[in-house]
């Protein structure tokens, strides 16, 4: 624990960080774009949903369980409706 921390006080190790969790973010983003939003998002409609659940998360902090409901039953709304 102390090392750790004596590590972060390092500017090189920092930049090593912060470059080594941008490349996780990079790779995830790849990983799941294809396979997931490519076949999930099929038009205006499910991409209005998924804006809606990230900025319920990432904006007003909505718990996550919550917006997968909401999300949930968004989607089966609108695929009633079509």
């Amino acid at each position: 624990m102390i090392e750790r921390d004596a590590l972060c006080l390092v500017p090189a190790a920092q930049s090593a960080l912060r470059g080594a969790n941008a490349a996780v973010v990079g790779i995830l983003t790849g990983a799941l774009y294809d396979p997931v939003f490519t076949s999930a998002v099929t038009g205006p409609a499910d991409f209005v949903i998924a804006a809606a659940g990230f900025v319920a998360l990432i904006a007003w902090k909505v718990p996550p369980w919550l917006v997968v409901v909401g999300v949930t039953a968004a989607a089966v709304i609108t695929s009633m409706l079509n």
